[in-house]
């Protein structure tokens, strides 16, 4: 295999996978505004050919709906590409005079994302009716032409394992090889932060993708056909044959939609995506490790347990810690986290963003639990809206005051039935509750968000903890001191508003060195936060908040614990010390390390 680079064209897709992690740009008015112009691609393509690239690819997105992929893959062959590829689902090759002008201009390689041999199951997966039928009649207008045009094609298939089709791998391989498939691509579904709160439904336990993948041999073997996992770990399936395994030894070079100079230049943190354990030490198999969603649930309840007590020793029962980056817990781990915490240490307060692995009703019913348990005194709601500002890489959050809302209705419900709930609070960064009374988009969600949370109150006091974020790295920070008046003139409004919808406003604040700022940002933050405490009242999180491994820097893809209010240990600024870590690694647990790998071979 060549040097391949994959060009990423833009987000817009005629099909709306239900595990996708791009399905929240397409929400936005004018999706296709946002994918890379013509211009843009070709002087990617030239680029790829001046940096030493001898194959490319187009992926998405769905790169086949553009208007001008037709023109781009002519263009490719032009520039001095002989193996052209595209990711796609295939379904505007249905239309055989366009799969016949896609070979003419040169499109060689082609890779499916087809992840059910039924339409039953495919096209619900893909959230669109006669997605397969579509995408097989494709294939075949694709084979008839490379018949008619004396073209060899490659042809592969990847496949995003789901509980629900995990165990039919061997159909597709029954259904595309017989159409000249020979490469079958795995992967698990894989968990971030837009789409966390997916992963208890879509989690693949390994063993269920091992016993998958040994059903599919009878009929890989039939054809000749290969396995190719991603982010499976070698070791797990090679010993069922390396014949029809093939390991994952190379990577692929992707330029981002949002790089501008060249491929891989957006490095903003190192993902810790990947944990090893004592076996790998002495593994011969190139992969990147095991994925963290596989981590023993014991292990992250260690992980926080630990951290709790190397950041503070000695109980304080008067101050609850508060536990965050509970993502990757099941609702039984999330559990028993609290227990063991709330035994050492006194009962905790759980910081959550209504966005992980338990789902809202999970949730409502643990926190319940807890709280009549004697381990859970207060839950604190982090909510974050709808942020369309696309910095680096033009990032859309969603935002989570929808499963929030979603939240606080259930525990509604509960107490209204009699259930005995924690202290509920809502906790904001001062921009996001001034972008919500303000951004026309907005403005809706902040009655409804304050109107569920009353429900689910009931009586208790209802509380809006606001929260001043880190000044920004790099630059001087503002003139805390000139700006007095406008400070103090913002907070009274939102003070204003918070008593207007019958809640309270409550100042948190930290210290430089729990923030883990240097001097001049934390000097200037706590000026800040001094003047806004006298305008509402104050409440210290320093011996409460941690961080520990599964919410730190690395963890950042996936977690939620608001870096705007901690920054994370593994990105100091430039021009500054950091001020201190707080928290633990996994590498104490028996049997399993957890830290940053960089895989060998694997670019």
């Amino acid at each position: 295999m060549g040097k391949l680079l994959s060009i990423e064209t833009g987000f817009t897709c005629n099909s709306r996978c239900q595990y996708c992690t791009q399905l929240d740009y397409r929400v936005i008015p004018q999706a296709d505004q946002l994918d890379l112009t013509t211009e843009q691609i070709r002087a990617r393509i030239v680029w790829a050919k001046e940096n030493g690239h001898d194959e490319l690819g187009f992926s998405g997105g769905e790169p086949t709906i553009r208007p001008d992929f037709l023109d781009l893959v002519a263009f490719a062959r032009e520039t001095g590409f002989a193996h052209i590829g595209v990711t796609t689902n295939g379904r505007m090759f249905a239309y055989a005079q366009f799969a016949d002008r896609a070979i003419a201009n040169g499109l060689t390689r082609f890779t499916f994302s087809l992840h059910g041999a039924t339409p039953e199951l495919h096209d619900k997966i893909a959230v669109a009716p006669g997605a397969l039928a579509q995408a097989l009649a494709g294939l075949d207008n694709i084979q008839a032409a490379a018949k008619r045009h004396g073209v060899r094609l490659h042809l592969m298939n990847n496949q995003i394992l789901l509980p629900e089709n995990t165990r039919n791998i061997k159909d597709m391989v029954a259904l595309l090889a017989p159409k000249g498939v020979r490469l079958f691509m795995i992967q698990p579904f894989i968990a971030q932060r837009s789409n966390v709160a997916d992963l208890g439904r879509w989690f693949v336990p390994y063993d269920e993708v091992v016993a998958g993948v040994r059903d599919a041999l009878p009929v890989l073997q039939r054809y000749n056909a290969r396995i190719k996992p991603y982010n499976v770990p070698n070791c797990l399936l090679t010993p069922l044959g390396r014949a029809q395994i093939e390991p994952q030894t190379y990577g692929i070079t992707v330029f981002r939609e949002f790089e501008q100079e060249g491929a891989g230049e957006f490095r903003p943190f190192k993902a810790r995506q990947w944990f090893r354990i004592d076996a790998c030490q002495t593994c011969q198999e190139v992969c990147p490790g095991f994925r963290i969603e596989q981590l023993p649930q014991e292990r992250m309840v260690d992980a926080i347990v630990t951290a709790s007590d190397a950041f503070r020793p000695d109980p304080q029962p008067d101050l609850p810690l508060i536990i965050g980056g509970t993502e990757l817990l099941a609702p039984e781990t999330v559990a028993l986290t609290l227990a063991q915490v709330a035994q050492r240490h006194g009962p905790v307060a759980l910081l959550t963003a209504a966005s992980e692995r338990s789902t809202r009703s999970q949730l409502a019913e643990l926190v319940v639990k807890a709280h009549a348990d004697g381990h859970l005194t207060e839950l604190v709601l982090l909510g974050q809206p709808l942020d369309q500002r696309f910095l680096v890489q033009r990032v859309l959050e969603k935002g989570n005051l929808q499963s929030l809302q979603e939240l606080l209705l259930r525990l509604g419900d509960l107490r209204e039935r009699g259930m005995a709930l924690p202290r509920v609070r809502l906790l904001l960064a001062i921009p996001d509750l001034l972008r919500l009374l303000d951004d026309e988009v907005l403005h809706d969600e902040w009655p409804r968000l304050v109107k569920a949370f009353l429900r689910a109150v009931g009586d208790a006091p209802a509380d809006v903890l606001l929260a001043m974020p880190n000044f920004a790295k790099g630059q001087d920070p503002p003139d805390v001191e000139r700006q007095r008046p406008d400070n103090l003139a913002v907070m009274r409004r939102l003070m204003a508003a918070a008593e207007d919808k019958g809640v309270r406003a409550v100042l948190v604040t930290l210290s430089a060195a729990r923030r883990r700022v240097g001097p001049r940002r934390g000097e200037a933050m706590e000026r800040l936060q001094t003047q806004l405490a006298t305008v509402v009242p104050a409440e210290a999180w320093d011996n409460r908040l941690f961080r520990h491994a599964l919410a730190d820097g690395p963890m950042e893809f996936v977690t939620w614990l608001p870096s705007w209010l901690m920054e994370r240990s593994d990105t100091p600024s430039q021009h500054e010390e950091p001020a201190g870590v707080h928290g633990t690694s996994l590498t104490r647990n028996a049997g399993v390390t957890l830290k940053v790998t960089t895989p060998r071979r694997i670019s």
